[in-house]
């Protein structure tokens, strides 16, 4: 399903991303992450300044060599689950292009991510380390905003393509910011709902009283900025 399909209302589902793979991605993306696993853990441990690119190779098991085959800096190795992330992407960019309204295409390719994401109760836990480490380690904090800055570039240069040049590039660019922050909230949000739930000795299923699921919060700050979009319109005083 391209993102031009799935991209209408925010409040259809789109669907996972799990696609068959072959044994060879299939055995190329179970080395991405148990080398990431290992960085990460080291990272907690060592610190990012501490730990070297051959502690995380001895640690997956793997030589420096096919270490960098598979990420260029120790830091890109915290950014793993980026891949799925590009995936959407490509899609949301060869939607818009394509004539899908840009808020449609956006907001079709972060649903699709939300998702996957609350499909998978196992992999929250490592979020929230990730997340965690990017929050107290100004190495991963500044890639994580450089990959944030080309993807919003990217979404930018597809909507001034598809619109043509009437478009105000301002606008645009203000457009993909507003969504990616809200975005960004979102998970925000869902880390902190999850942190004080688990401190809380609450069960982090889909039973009642668990965390929301991140696509139920961005839903809740998408209807709040609606009630504020029609002040928008108006003249401020």
């Amino acid at each position: 399903m391209n993102a031009s399909t799935r991209a209408g209302s925010p409040n259809e589902p789109a669907g996972p991303l799990d696609v068959p793979l072959g044994l060879r991605e299939r055995r190329r993306r179970e080395t991405l992450r148990e080398v990431s696993d290992a960085a990460i853990a080291l990272f907690e441990r060592k610190g990012v300044g501490a730990t070297t690119v051959d502690d995380i190779a001895h640690a997956a098991g793997i030589s420096q060599r096919t270490f960098f085959r598979y990420y260029p800096t120790k830091e890109h190795a915290l950014f793993v689950d980026d891949e799925g992330f590009g995936t959407v992407m490509s899609e949301t960019i060869a939607a818009i292009r394509a004539g899908t309204p840009v808020v449609a295409a956006l907001e079709g390719g972060w649903l699709r991510l939300f998702a996957d994401f609350d499909a998978r109760p196992e992999d929250h836990a490592r979020t929230l380390r990730v997340r965690r480490l990017i929050h107290t380690e100004p190495s991963l904090l500044a890639l994580a905003l450089s990959n944030e800055a080309e993807h919003s570039d990217q979404l930018t240069a597809a909507t001034i393509d598809a619109a043509g040049a009437d478009t105000d590039v301002l606008t645009a660019r203000a457009l993909v910011a507003a969504i990616a922050t809200t975005t960004r909230l979102a998970f925000d949000e869902w880390a902190r709902r999850t942190e004080h739930a688990g401190e809380a000795g609450v069960s982090l299923g889909a039973e009642p009283g668990a965390p929301a699921r991140v696509r139920d919060i961005y839903l809740e700050l998408r209807r709040g900025l609606a009630a504020y979009a029609v002040q928008l319109g108006e003249d401020p005083a």
